[in-house]
């Protein structure tokens, strides 16, 4: 090997360094996680909720406390079972007991739909959502909600904060594995969605603010509710966990700059001895 060679090697390899540090992993810090798996129920968990709007109607919801649930095992996983028969704009569920207050975050539920119908379950049969500690009327909420008696499914969402409420027509299937999604990344307003089991979207909302719309940090929510059936009906769902992580900010080049320069120097240097 020549010098020309060796000091572009030589060279190179402090380049790929300094961008390697410049370029560490990052990874989510995990705030709360629940995999529910009992024998009792996280303490963390409080039965404390506002009397907020059910999403896909914008009308509010009495809370009448904490749901009815057990602890079982439903595909090889560990599961919280709620099941409740609620009437007309009620809802049951707890909040965190913790209040949180990363810059970035994602709040994320599993769960299975089970069966969805009239006589098993329909409405809101889970909401997942945040609020202000400071003023719990002030929340974002996403649900799964089976309108007219479980006949027509529909991916709600709903906003205090932004004054939105409503819902779309989607399509989800007894039996299966999904994920709610409250998200806000570095940079961007906080998006609500419905994601399969591996992760990919399916449906979703982009909300009007970001994290910063919850000065004081925000609690975490999981619950069920009942819209307009003219009648007491059952509500039923099983979650696999629920799952707070912070999302990292993006980490600065700052010593891409100077790698360039010394590369530079190192061009130079190997001019310099080429010539001689």
């Amino acid at each position: 090997m020549n010098k020309t060679h060796l000091i572009f090697s030589i060279t190179a390899g402090w380049l790929g360094a300094i961008f390697l540090t410049a370029m560490p992993v990052m990874a989510d810090t995990t705030l709360f996680f629940d995999d529910f798996n009992g024998p009792a129920l996280n303490p963390a968990w409080q039965a404390s909720l506002p009397n907020a709007n059910i999403a896909y109607l914008g009308t509010s919801a009495s809370y009448l406390g904490a749901p009815n649930y057990s602890f079982q095992t439903l595909g090889g996983y560990s599961v919280l079972r709620m099941s409740d028969n609620m009437s007309d704009l009620q809802r049951v569920g707890w909040s965190s007991s913790t209040i949180f207050n990363p810059s970035a975050f994602t709040y994320e539920v599993r769960f299975n739909t089970l069966i969805q119908s009239t006589s098993t379950s329909i409405d809101d049969f889970i909401e997942v959502w945040i609020l202000d500690p400071t003023n719990p009327n002030r929340y974002d909420m996403v649900s799964l909600f089976g309108a007219a008696y479980s006949t027509q499914p529909q991916f709600a969402v709903g906003s205090s904060i932004d004054n939105t409420f409503g819902s779309q027509f989607f399509n989800y299937q007894n039996n299966t594995w999904n994920r709610l999604v409250v998200q806000d990344l570095p940079g961007q307003n906080i998006r609500v969605s419905l994601d399969n089991d591996s992760g990919s979207e399916l449906i979703g909302q982009t909300l009007n603010h970001t994290e910063g719309a919850y000065g004081s940090g925000f609690e975490i929510a999981l619950s069920q509710g009942m819209g307009l059936p003219l009648g007491t009906y059952p509500s039923d769902v099983a979650v696999d966990y629920a799952k707070l992580t912070m999302v990292p900010e993006p980490t600065s080049l700052a010593f891409v700059g100077a790698g360039s320069l010394l590369w530079l120097v190192a061009r130079r240097r190997t001019s310099a001895r080429t010539e001689g």
